[in-house]
């Protein structure tokens, strides 16, 4: 019976090493590679696919982390599942939004000995134990944030156009369409760009238009 081939992404070299022993000579379990950014864990991906990702929360990269790594993953590659592996505890917004972007499940760094029976029931579930649910329960939460105003106006900025673009298509001011985006940042507590957020929104499905829905 072939191994399971699981991918570590993780910046902290001590826990590569750590994790690297731990699974070395598993009878289920083949910790094939480590990688210590995402942009190394796509490389992999594209060139060596794995089963399982088991990905660090926070990775030090500048542009993203562990959660956008997830989210990433699972819309290019919807069949590798991905475990979140965490330092940090008792962070609800992080816990929630991994399961949001698409993870598997959701362990902390003490208690990484689980890893074996959760990434074995990742390979032969189709789905986690409450992460569909938990999944289900964000996207609600996130989607009723938004009017049809906002999510059109998201897209917009998804399509590459700038807010004096914006402003002249929607007939609008542009201080109208400043103060619009700012308003749609509040409700995320978004503090990174305008384009990321809507790019996210895009990713996690939440641009749909709703033809019912009223302003």
């Amino acid at each position: 019976m072939d191994k399971i081939k699981v991918l570590y992404v993780e910046d902290d070299p001590d826990w590569r090493e750590g994790l690297q022993s731990f699974f070395f000579g598993h009878e289920k379990i083949e910790l094939y590679a480590c990688a210590s950014s995402i942009e190394e864990c796509f490389v992999m991906l594209h060139t060596n696919p794995a089963d399982i990702v088991v990905m660090d929360s926070m990775l030090s990269d500048h542009k993203a982390s562990g959660l956008d790594a997830t989210l990433d993953i699972s819309v290019q590659y919807p069949h590798v599942k991905v475990i979140m592996l965490s330092s940090l505890e008792d962070d609800d917004e992080i816990f929630y939004e991994a399961f949001m972007n698409g993870a598997y499940d959701y362990l902390y760094k003490n208690e990484f000995e689980k890893l074996p029976d959760v990434i074995c029931a990742a390979m032969h579930n189709q789905g986690s134990k409450y992460g569909d649910r938990l999944r289900r329960m964000v996207y609600e939460k996130k989607k009723s944030l938004l009017s049809n105003g906002d999510r059109q106006l998201l897209i917009m900025i998804c399509e590459g156009k700038n807010q004096t673009q914006i402003s002249q298509e929607l007939h609008v001011s542009l201080a109208a369409v400043k103060k619009h985006v700012g308003r749609i940042m509040k409700k995320f507590n978004w503090e990174q760009s305008s384009i990321e957020l809507a790019v996210k929104c895009q990713k996690w499905g939440l641009l749909e238009v709703d033809s019912d829905e009223k302003e």
